[in-house]
């Protein structure tokens, strides 16, 4: 399963997978890593790469603080399938300042730069998907903040990227 969490205004995707009966978890785009977790009610032992990290988790179905000798990491956790739902129940994107991919392909050209200006409307890139070209427009005016992809990049739906700072209304 395919998890987007929020840590620090940053978006960080996570896939977690069982595979012979194992723990296969990738980071980004980082390679898979094989790891052992274990529960005990909100108690959790996550073992990795012969490291042992002891936390405590406690949260609802998004917001979450784990708490652990280091310090208590505050995140929201969103699942692959909770934001595809999001998109095709028609959720109101007018004001979205973030561009999502509304379908898995891949990313042939960024059209825009980081610190470029855009209106409302505007190609900010092309996406290759079923083999055909879509270009993905914004929603609102502003300015490119971040670009969380590079081109030639496979993404699946309902992923972050690229972030529009909206113009200052006056």
């Amino acid at each position: 399963m395919l998890f987007y969490i929020r840590y620090h205004d940053k978006e960080y995707r996570i896939r977690v997978e069982s595979k012979n009966q194992q723990l296969a978890i990738t980071f980004g785009d980082e390679p898979e890593q094989i790891a052992d977790l274990s529960f005990y009610g909100n108690d959790c032992i996550f073992i990795n790469k012969e490291k042992v990290f002891n936390a405590n988790i406690v949260g609802n179905k998004t917001e979450y603080v784990v708490s652990r000798a280091q310090g208590n990491l505050s995140f929201s956790v969103e699942s692959e399938y909770r934001r595809i739902v999001g998109i095709l129940r028609g959720t109101d994107l007018e004001q979205e300042n973030i561009v999502y991919a509304k379908m898995p392909g891949k990313i042939v050209k960024i059209i825009k730069k980081v610190g470029e200006s855009v209106e409302k409307g505007d190609s900010v890139m092309v996406m290759e998907a079923m083999k055909m070209e879509n270009e993905l427009r914004t929603s609102m005016s502003g300015t490119v903040l971040s670009i969380m992809v590079i081109e030639g990049q496979a993404v699946e739906t309902g992923a972050s990227l690229m972030e529009i700072k909206p113009t200052e209304s006056v």
